[in-house]
């Protein structure tokens, strides 16, 4: 079990890389946990240093419906019985499972949606859980737990429900999934955004925080953020280049330009074809929207 002390009542309990996330833990008047996708016996651990166990949570909040921030959150729940929280769009997915499936593109017809499911289930078990979500936020909503303060700020674009929670004391942003990690932004279903992705990166740019706090990250404070948000999303413009590389070496469609992989090194896993193919999708629209590209009787060439 490993956590950091970012200031006085705030944590972080290290997750990780995906499937887990990094969880953020409020001791204040009320003990907070922000997306709950670390391994729980870690946050157990964590929490027995400070004389409290997991029935003694009062409040997770949930920056997204991604299955790897929600894990635990009805496992908590239960020994708990503390309040959901999440912002107007996530709360309705998390209230109705089959919408968030629908919402991830992982509707009935699709045709890898059973070894979606069956990722999630192994490691991100309990995602799926049915529950409900008790307080809906809105964007600019602030809450306050003694001296701490949170304030939610949308930020879509990795998906549309996509939100950061600043900590007003000590002036820290959880990022979420806007994480600074190696693989780059990560908009790998139908109803992403790279345009979205690149205003939120902006938005966080023009913050004025003492650090950013990643949703991944092994060392999650992120100090000189804002160079280093930079160098994240550029990473879109690299992405982009090699898919219109791609198209002008002979590449006539989106299968074709997935046979050789330019987002994950590998796609022996189906579902993680399904990421690639729905980021190159996005890709090609920005390209077809450009002007670089055009598309005639279902095949792509250079202008």
């Amino acid at each position: 079990m490993t956590f950091s002390k970012l200031a006085e009542g705030v944590y972080v309990v290290i997750g990780g890389t995906f499937p887990r996330c990094n969880t953020i833990v409020v001791i204040a008047d009320e003990v907070v946990v922000i997306d709950p996708g670390c391994a729980v016996e870690d946050l157990r651990k964590f929490l027995m240093i400070h004389d409290l166990n997991l029935k003694d949570i009062d409040t997770i909040i949930l920056s997204h419906i991604h299955p790897d921030h929600i894990t635990h959150t009805m496992r908590l729940n239960r020994l708990s019985n503390c309040r959901i929280a999440a912002n107007d769009i996530t709360a309705p997915l998390f209230n109705n499972k089959e919408e968030m499936k629908r919402f991830l593109g992982f509707d009935k017809r699709n045709p890898v949606r059973k070894l979606w499911e069956d990722l999630v289930n192994d490691k991100m078990y309990g995602a799926f859980d049915e529950g409900r979500v008790d307080e809906v936020l809105s964007d600019g909503d602030k809450f306050s737990f003694g001296d701490i303060t949170l304030r939610t700020l949308y930020a879509p674009g990795h998906l549309p429900d996509h939100m950061c929670i600043e900590i007003l004391e000590p002036n820290l942003v959880y990022a979420s999934d806007i994480d600074l990690t190696e693989f780059g932004p990560y908009y790998g279903h139908p109803n992403s955004s790279i345009r979205d992705f690149k205003n939120s990166i902006r938005k966080i740019q023009h913050g004025k925080y003492e650090g950013l706090i990643s949703g991944h990250l092994k060392d999650p404070l992120v100090v000189d953020y804002k160079d280093r948000l930079t160098a994240y999303s550029r990473q879109i413009g690299m992405r982009e280049d090699l898919v219109l590389s791609a198209i002008l070496d002979g590449a006539k469609s989106i299968p074709e330009i997935t046979a050789n992989p330019i987002i994950y090194p590998s796609l022996i896993n189906p579902v993680f074809l399904q990421f690639e193919t729905w980021m190159i999708e996005h890709h090609v629209s920005s390209l077809l929207a450009s002007g670089l590209i055009e598309e005639s009787k279902g095949k792509l060439t250079p202008l």
